[in-house]
């Protein structure tokens, strides 16, 4: 194996998971509140296959690609042992695979499958959790040994500048496997079908993913891209530190609410204070990076850069309001805990959630994807008509599954005119990463050489 092609398969995995288990089943989902489908235990599968095909699939797998040809080049080093991070690749792809395929087959069952299926199936996604945990971790360990190898950090302030952030995302991303494994004990020792895992240790994991791993990775390697490929000021290290530490002290008290859920109920205190460190995180975040800042000037007058004109520059822009929306969502929820009167429809956990997730994150990785990732390959970027839609149909996406929220209970118990979007809402998001592959498929071909 080449192991400069190393990320082509993290990326492939990301774009399969966004396609099928993804927003595929996204449209599926929402499809069933529009046409009054029965909502049986597939349909509640399919929310926790869903989520965690987006944040570990989707944003996970294509994060973790990046990281491992992108950040060892930052630190200066070669990636220590590319044939084993070959091997925990698999380990990751396989245990997606198997835990999402095994509780699908599950919820097919359930509630009255033999007794002899399920308990092969619960072993087949009990295996699938435990082997995306070993190729996860695996994956964590091979970076910081290829990170400890390298010169001092005091004379590499690039790195030094974001090590906080990558600290934060990688304690979050372990955390939240250890969060997925938990879910699986609950079922296993009582005997119940995983079609669907302990909710509470899973709710738990998608926060830890979407709050610390892609919040904080997110924001560090902006910090490093951003100024060489569109062109914003440097990020301000105290800015970074600041938005690091917030978000630490955010696991922490995701952890404690975590725990006194678990023992004695729901803490307004510690989630509200959740809440608060992650919009203030977001927040330092966003000015450290100065995206909405104006641009360095360019050393060439007669070709100026016109932010207009660049797609990934737009889409970032766009990244980065979602991100803004996430905050201040986050912001709302933290006063509404504190006691003040705060709607219950802006109270609703899952608009930072869909924010960050469809919007922050899925807008990241489409514009600095399709900007970077030819580059990795010896392409250069193509299609931008096909860049510009999947822009486009990713706010829309992002756009139509927040707004009707606000209208309707977040149970969505009963059926009114804004659940008719939520479908649309799916079927934007599928189209957009659709756009997005095709894209990238053209811009990853190397241009012929020219004989003469």
């Amino acid at each position: 194996m080449n192991p400069d092609r190393l990320w082509l398969r993290f990326v492939r995995l990301a774009l399969i998971c966004a396609l099928v288990p993804g927003f595929g089943l996204a449209a599926w989902m929402t499809g069933a509140w529009w046409f009054a489908l029965p909502r049986g235990w597939c349909y509640l599968a399919s929310l926790q296959i869903h989520s965690v095909a987006l944040m570990m699939g989707w944003g996970g797998a294509m994060i973790l690609g990046v990281a491992l040809h992108f950040l060892p080049r930052l630190r200066a080093v070669k990636l220590h042992r590319p044939e084993w991070a070959a091997a925990l690749f698999g380990g990751l792809a396989l245990g997606l695979v198997l835990r999402m395929v095994g509780q699908w087959w599950l919820a097919a069952l359930a509630p009255a499958g033999p007794a002899g299926k399920v308990r092969w199936l619960n072993a087949v996604v009990a295996g699938g959790v435990g082997a995306q945990t070993i190729g996860v971790v695996g994956l964590l360990l091979l970076l910081t040994i290829t990170f400890r190898s390298g010169r001092p950090l005091k004379q590499n302030e690039g790195f030094r500048q974001i090590l906080p952030l990558l600290g934060v995302a990688g304690i979050a991303l372990l955390l939240a496997q250890l969060a997925w494994c938990v879910a699986t004990v609950e079922p296993l020792v009582t005997g119940a079908t995983l079609a669907l895992l302990a909710s509470r240790p899973s709710w738990l994991a998608a926060d830890l993913m979407l709050f610390g791993f892609i919040a904080a990775v997110s924001i560090g390697m902006s910090a490093r891209l951003f100024p060489l490929t569109f062109r914003t000021k440097l990020a301000s290290s105290p800015g970074l530190q600041s938005a690091a530490g917030l978000l630490a002290l955010g696991l922490i008290f995701t952890l404690l609410e975590a725990a006194r859920s678990a023992l004695s109920g729901s803490s307004p205190a510690f989630t509200g204070g959740a809440a608060l460190c992650r919009a203030g995180g977001l927040g330092c975040g966003i000015f450290a990076v100065r995206i909405f800042h104006p641009r360095k000037p360019t050393s060439h007058p007669a070709a100026p850069y016109r932010l207009w004109e660049d797609p990934a520059a737009i889409g970032v822009v766009c990244a980065y309001v979602w991100c803004l929306m996430a905050a201040l969502f986050l912001l709302l929820i933290a006063l509404q805990q504190f006691g003040l009167p705060i709607p219950p429809s802006l109270g609703q956990n899952n608009l930072p959630r869909h924010a960050l997730g469809a919007g922050f994150m899925t807008l990241l990785i489409l514009s600095v994807g399709w900007k970077m990732l030819p580059g990795f390959g010896g392409g250069r970027p193509r299609a931008r008509g096909l860049m510009w839609s999947a822009l486009l149909l990713a706010n829309l996406a992002t756009l139509l599954r927040i707004v009707p929220a606000l209208f309707s209970p977040e149970d969505f118990s009963g059926v009114n005119w804004t659940d008719r979007l939520f479908p649309v809402a799916g079927l934007c998001g599928w189209g957009a990463i659709a756009a997005f592959a095709v894209a990238l498929r053209a811009s990853l071909r190397r241009p012929k050489a020219v004989t003469v």
